[in-house]
């Protein structure tokens, strides 16, 4: 098993919280996919020399990127490039090990995720590993009124994703399925990835513990996702006195490596601590 992530240039915060929880508690070799000329000097001096490698890549641009997803792109447009290089990585990677692992950066881990997961995902010749948040979709869709395009009765949170799957050619049949269906595709990559993989093996909802999912003060997370909006570095958060708990840990994270942080975003995570607390 191999891992690798997608690391924009204005994610080097998040991304030196998210890498360093992850080695305090997994040994893997991990792949940072950045684009030329992203400056990783203090994300690099929080990670394991040994295990870390880094490719500079230019990021996809397609035409289709402008019109993806309509009105109703539920990522910021200007994210669109570094999504779609996770399907041309997650191409390049499955290419050198038979099981790629991936996961977003505005995460944070609280465990020893990969060895559980090499278990799993050792128990199965092929598929996709994923946690569903099937519930949380089809009640977005509801609300907002969307098609959907996805009609399985599993849909992969791809905040942590592992892949036992042929992945040939599969940059070029993701623009196909944007072409195709690009109009109803309000998570390009996540939606993707959902249609095109058909063996799915579920993960429990510890390995990519959506905070605001139920059930999830029952949890003993392995990697916690603050998804949406509500994250704990963002300066309007919404005030759920129930995720005090998973605000705390990211900022106690913030702190172990406080001084490679920008200190506006250190400030920002305090601040939203104390309003939540």
């Amino acid at each position: 098993m191999k891992a690798f992530v997608v690391l924009d240039e204005g994610y080097i915060n998040q991304a030196l919280v998210s890498l360093s929880s992850f080695f305090r508690y997994n040994r893997i070799e991990l792949i940072i996919y950045a684009e030329k000329g992203t400056d990783l000097e203090r994300v690099l001096a929080v990670v394991p020399e040994e295990l870390v490698e880094v490719r500079y890549v230019s990021f996809p641009q397609h035409e289709l990127f402008a019109s993806v997803g309509g009105n109703r792109l539920m990522v910021h447009r200007s994210a669109v490039p570094a999504i779609s290089q996770r399907i041309k990585s997650l191409e390049e990677v499955s290419a050198e090990t038979d099981c790629v692992l991936n996961f977003d950066l505005d995460t944070l881990f609280l465990g020893s995720a990969v060895p559980l997961l090499e278990e799993i995902t050792a128990e199965h010749k092929s598929g996709i590993f994923g946690v569903s948040e099937r519930e949380n979709r089809d009640k977005w869709m509801k609300q907002m009124k969307l098609k959907e395009i996805v009609n399985t009765p599993l849909y992969f949170n791809t905040g942590l994703m592992c892949y036992k799957a042929d992945c040939k050619g599969l940059y070029e049949k993701f623009i196909k399925t944007i072409e195709e269906k690009g109009n109803f595709m309000y998570c390009p990559e996540q939606d993707f990835v959902n249609l095109h993989f058909k063996k799915k093996h579920q993960l429990s909802g510890e390995f990519n513990a959506i905070w605001f999912n139920p059930g999830y003060k029952e949890m003993a997370p392995l990697m916690v996702h603050y998804l949406s909006m509500e994250k704990p570095w963002n300066k309007f958060i919404y005030l759920d006195f129930r995720a005090y708990a998973y605000w705390q840990k990211y900022l106690s994270a913030c702190e172990r490596v406080e001084s490679y942080l920008d200190r506006e975003f250190l400030e920002r995570v305090r601040s939203n601590v104390r309003r939540v607390k």
